[in-house]
């Protein structure tokens, strides 16, 4: 087994502490001393490490999203399997990264300070949702011929798809008036979306 490099170690502890303190304090309220004491490292070597909150904060975002395996499907062989069997992988690996209240609480604290600190958002567009967009958008052309009609916008029905599994598994969540989806109703969701996606766009 590879052994982890102190640096790195510590880097994830910091990392993990910091997805804690954000998520309890919200971004304003976060101070490098709280997330130095629960990882159990010196305020420097946060500095050291990350230079500022806000590549911090970034960090801690990244992490987050290199738990979306839609850029690793997108990557791999899904594809050929054709558009109804890749989209229903590539739906329920989106489907499933929402199901953590950890996700959903991050989610809902970029929307919260986003007005106040508008950089915020745009980390956090910038280190997962920009490269899950562009993955998908590169997917659907590998579809198109195999189930798939040619989509002159693929942006736009890549925004389509996720909108279709987002609002039924999501928002509501975000805004705190309803609890995780079960396995159940996840499946019925990213169905029910692939369902209306091929409606428009599938050529057989």
């Amino acid at each position: 087994m590879r052994s982890v490099k102190p640096a790195q170690s510590k880097r994830q502890a910091i990392i993990a502490a910091a997805t804690q303190a954000f998520l309890a304090d919200g971004y304003e309220g976060t101070k490098l001393e709280t997330i130095a004491s629960s990882a159990g490292a010196a305020r420097r070597t946060i500095y050291n490490l990350f230079e500022s909150k806000e590549a911090l904060f970034e960090a801690t975002v990244e992490a987050l999203w290199e738990r979306m395996e839609v850029p690793a499907i997108t990557g791999r062989e899904a594809a050929a399997r054709g558009a109804r069997a890749g989209l229903m992988v590539l739906g329920q690996a989106v489907a499933d990264f929402w199901t953590p209240a950890e996700t959903v609480s991050l989610m809902r604290m970029v929307i919260s300070e986003g007005q106040r600190f508008p950089d915020l958002a745009k980390r956090f567009f910038a280190a997962g949702k920009s490269p899950t967009l562009r993955a998908v958008a590169d997917f659907l052309k590998q579809l198109e011929g195999k189930g798939l009609r040619h989509i002159d916008d693929r942006n736009l029905a890549t925004r389509q798809f996720l909108g279709l599994i987002n609002e039924p598994l999501l928002w509501a969540r975000v805004i705190g008036v309803e609890n995780a989806p079960t396995v159940r109703q996840r499946d019925a969701a990213v169905t029910a979306a692939v369902d209306m996606f091929l409606a428009q766009y599938g050529s057989d």
